[in-house]
């Protein structure tokens, strides 16, 4: 990944709402493992090449199968299948991890576990690919494997639009089934959102965030030196937390203010990188964007000890140039974190009420709606088509 990815900083993004709160005190069944029943899984690739499992909406080889969603891992950091799920009882990790324990995790399969150190490859990638339908991921579950931990399992979740449109927010479902024949769970039915979880800035049971290498405060982070490359104010959705329905409310901090709605991967500004340590599996360092006017903007340099460190923008009218005033080469890649967005939560079972053996985690996502004017456009398009057709 082009920019170095770094997570936590404090923020309060969950609406204090009050209805169906859903906390375990400490027994929980136990979530087993991630269910293929509607996935396609890629094979384990070399070293630096992206592997993905497609999600489907019902079993793959079944007529009519659709897929919107994938979940991407690169070796050596992830392995297929992408997600994997690991039990026992861990410390919560976050900007406010607190005494509780958890049950377990939900994380990228990579050789990293739940309380592994910062920046161990845990988050998986879940790819939209189409903002027409929601992706479900499926979850096996085993109710007479009793597992303690009271704030249940910590979900290690990133999000990326490849929609090819611009989003203005998501939803997070937990439920039974997948596609047409999918279920939301119900108040009282032993799944739903840990309100326990308090892992969040200012002890938030869920939040969301981009990439700290992009937003971010280093002074507030014991992880970082370095403030984010757009602002040192975290940016990312509010959002609003019920027992079985997690739903963003909202943008707070400077991204949309700056780019507009969520991005699609496609749509992200080109950035010049520093390969600052000559390792091809770490992520090189954003020093310059070619912004919206056009022209090379460059935000960091070296100091005298060669530490990259913020700076005032300066504008050059190539990458090239960029490089040269900063002593150090430069590669033009895509910024693609601004199409990241880190979800933070856990999720509950409760042992006394399970009566199922498996559970589906639902996303979908909002487009920015189409102008009024668009469809009778569209129409007017069409119809335009059918006559130059129908003159040739």
């Amino acid at each position: 990944m082009p920019s170095r990815l770094r997570s936590f900083a404090p923020r309060t993004a969950v609406l204090a709402i009050q209805v169906a709160l859903f906390a375990f005190a400490s027994d929980a069944a136990t979530i087993t493992g991630l269910n293929t029943n509607n996935l396609t899984i890629g094979a384990t690739s070399a070293d630096g090449v992206t592997g993905f499992t497609e999600i489907y909406d019902r079993d793959p080889s079944d007529a009519g199968a659709l897929t919107n969603g994938k979940i991407a891992f690169t070796p050596p950091e992830a392995s297929s299948p992408g997600v994997k799920v690991v039990n026992g009882t861990f410390p919560l990790s976050g900007p406010n991890p607190g005494a509780l324990a958890t049950t377990g995790c939900i994380m990228a399969s990579s050789t990293a576990t739940c309380d592994s150190e910062f920046q161990s490859g845990k988050r998986f990638k879940e790819i939209i690919t189409k903002a027409s339908a929601p992706v479900d991921l499926v979850f096996d579950v085993a109710a007479e494997g009793v597992q303690q931990g009271g704030a249940g399992y910590q979900v290690f979740h990133r999000l990326v639009n490849q929609t090819q449109s611009r989003l203005t927010g998501f939803t997070l479902e937990l439920g039974f089934g997948v596609g047409e024949n999918f279920v939301q769970s119900t108040g009282g039915d032993g799944l739903g959102f840990s309100t326990v979880f308090t892992s969040g800035p200012d002890g938030a049971n869920a939040f969301t965030q981009y990439p700290f290498g992009l937003f971010g405060n280093a002074a507030s982070n014991p992880n970082f030196t370095l403030d984010g490359f757009f602002s040192p104010t975290r940016a990312g959705f509010d959002v609003a937390l019920l027992e079985d329905i997690m739903f963003s409310t909202g943008y707070y901090g400077p991204y949309k203010g700056q780019f507009g709605n969520w991005l699609s991967s496609e749509m992200t500004p080109s950035g010049g990188f520093y390969d600052d340590d000559g390792d091809p599996d770490t992520d090189a360092i954003l020093m310059a964007w070619l912004n919206v006017d056009n022209v090379w903007e460059v935000r960091r340099e070296l100091d005298q000890f060669d530490e990259v460190v913020s700076r005032a923008p300066i504008t050059f009218s190539s990458l090239a140039d960029a490089s040269t005033f900063l002593g150090v080469t430069l590669e033009e890649l895509s910024i693609e974190d601004l199409a990241n967005l880190n979800l933070n939560f856990a999720i509950a079972l409760d042992a006394g009420t399970v009566g199922f053996n498996e559970f589906t985690l639902r996303v979908g996502v909002q487009p920015v709606p189409l102008p009024a004017s668009a469809p009778i456009l569209i129409v007017a398009l069409g119809l335009l088509g059918m006559m130059t057709r129908s003159r040739a």
